[in-house]
C-alpha cells in the first residue's frame, strides 16, 4: 500500500514538472513571436513614414506638392504666382506716346516729354511698384498730350498705393479740365479727399470745379464747409469761403 501511494506521488510530481516545463516553453515561444511581430510592425511604420513624407516638386510652370493623408497621397497643383505683390495687369511699359489730335503740343515739348517717358518706363520695368515714377510718368504723358496714357498711369498708381491721394486728385483735375467728364472729375476728387481729409487744396480745387465748370456755387460752398469741419481755421479754405460768399 505504501509503495502504491509513493508511486502516485511521484507520478503527480512528474506531471507537475512536465506541465511547468511546457508552460515555460509555450511562454518563450509567445515572447519570441510577439517580439518578432513588433519588430516587423516598427519596420513597416518606418518604411511607411519614409514613403509618404510630404514632398515638393517644382517645375517651370507649377508647384506640385504631395502630402500624406491617412497613409495616402494628396496631390495638389498650385500655379506659381509671378510678381507677387504687384497688381496685375501692369500698363504697357512699351507704350509709345500717343498724343490726341485735339491737343496742341509743340514738337519740342513732345520730344522732351517723350525722353522722360522712355526713361521712366525703363525704370518701372525694373520696379513696377515705384509710386513716384508712376506719378511722374502720368505727368509727362499729360505734357505730351497723351491723356489716355496719363489715365492708365495714374489709375495704376492708385492700385499699387490705394491710400495715396495724389493720383486721385490728379485724375480729378484731368477729367475736369482736359477730358471734360464732370462725373469722373467729381468722383476722383471725392476719392482723394477720402484718402486724406486734411489736404486743404483738395477742397479748394473741387470747389473751383463746382464753381467754374459745374456752375454750381451751392456745391462749392458745401465742400468748403466740409473742409473747414476737418481743418478748422485753414487760411486757404477761409479765403475760398469768403470769395464764394460774394457770389
Amino acid at each position: 500500500m505504501s509503495f502504491i501511494i509513493s508511486s502516485m506521488q511521484i507520478t503527480k510530481t512528474n506531471k507537475t514538472i512536465i506541465s511547468g516545463i511546457v508552460i515555460i516553453i509555450l511562454f518563450g515561444i509567445y515572447v519570441f513571436f510577439d517580439r518578432k511581430s513588433k519588430e516587423q510592425e516598427q519596420t513597416t511604420v518606418a518604411n511607411t513614414d519614409q514613403v509618404v513624407a510630404p514632398t515638393t516638386i517644382t517645375d517651370s510652370k507649377n508647384i506640385i506638392s504631395a502630402e500624406s493623408t491617412g497613409g495616402t497621397y494628396k496631390i495638389e497643383q498650385v500655379p506659381i504666382v509671378e510678381n507677387k505683390g504687384v497688381p496685375q495687369p501692369i500698363p504697357d511699359l512699351n507704350r509709345p506716346v500717343t498724343s490726341a489730335d485735339y491737343v496742341p503740343v509743340s514738337p519740342e515739348a513732345k520730344a522732351r516729354a517723350s525722353e522722360n517717358i522712355l526713361a521712366l518706363q525703363e525704370n518701372l520695368k525694373k520696379n513696377p511698384v515705384d509710386l513716384p515714377a508712376w506719378l511722374d510718368l502720368g505727368m509727362y504723358q499729360k505734357m505730351a498730350g497723351d491723356y489716355q496714357g496719363t489715365v492708365l498711369s495714374w489709375q495704376y498708381a492708385g492700385k499699387i498705393s490705394p491710400a495715396n491721394f495724389i493720383s486721385f486728385a490728379n485724375l480729378g483735375n484731368l477729367y475736369a479740365y482736359f477730358l471734360k467728364d464732370n462725373g469722373l472729375a467729381e468722383m476722383y476728387y471725392k476719392q482723394a479727399i477720402s484718402k486724406d481729409s486734411t489736404q486743404s487744396y483738395l477742397y479748394t480745387q473741387l470747389a473751383e470745379v463746382y464753381r467754374d465748370i459745374f456752375k454750381d456755387n451751392a456745391k462749392a460752398k458745401v465742400i468748403i464747409d466740409e473742409g473747414l469741419s476737418k481743418i478748422p481755421n485753414d487760411v486757404n479754405l477761409l479765403q475760398m469761403k469768403a470769395s464764394l460768399s460774394t457770389l
